[in-house]
């Protein structure tokens, strides 16, 4: 009789480790997976860190090492330094850093700041080529910073269409 008491005990503690593991794995396996580990030199290039994943989906934007990409909040169509949508990043620096931050990197990609605002929610508009970049950066909940960066095809360029005041 103690051996068909023991039996059931077993199999749900063996379910049960068999369970956690499944799941230990999967994180671990998602562990990095919005983890950028890029970082940008003064001299604007980029130097990867051995120790944290090397996902990358632009290559024309920089991102701060130790910042994560929100995947939840961001839409990424085509990819390296040809692509549009918007990228939500969470970064561990506060917003006046990260606006300061963008402010001095930008331009190491080729991008040139057209306007800045910078108050409790910082707005800055760059363009580069045929493209616009607007970044909005915002205090995180508790530390940080969160960094909304929408590119998107320029205005005003050789093949858009007049302003009204041009049409006849």
């Amino acid at each position: 009789m103690p051996d068909t008491i023991a039996l059931p005990k077993r199999t749900s503690a063996l379910l049960i480790a068999s369970t956690l593991t499944l799941a230990l794995g999967a994180c671990a396996g998602m562990q990095g997976s919005s983890t950028n580990a890029t970082s940008t030199t003064s001299s604007g290039t980029s130097t990867k860190s051995s120790a944290a994943p090397s996902y990358q989906p632009v290559s024309d934007i920089p991102i701060p090492a130790g910042t994560k990409i929100n995947t939840d909040k961001s839409l990424i169509l085509g990819q390296d330094n040809n692509w549009v949508g918007k990228m939500v990043l969470v970064t561990d620096r506060p917003s006046t850093q990260t606006y300061t931050y963008y402010q001095d990197q930008m331009p190491n990609f080729g991008w040139h700041q057209i306007s800045g605002v910078q108050g409790k929610t910082g707005i800055m508009t760059f363009t580069r080529a045929d493209r616009a970049a607007m970044l909005e950066i915002t205090p995180g909940t508790l530390s940080g910073s969160e960094v909304a960066i929408t590119v998107s095809p320029r205005q005003g360029g050789a093949g858009a269409a007049p302003a009204a005041s041009e049409k006849k």
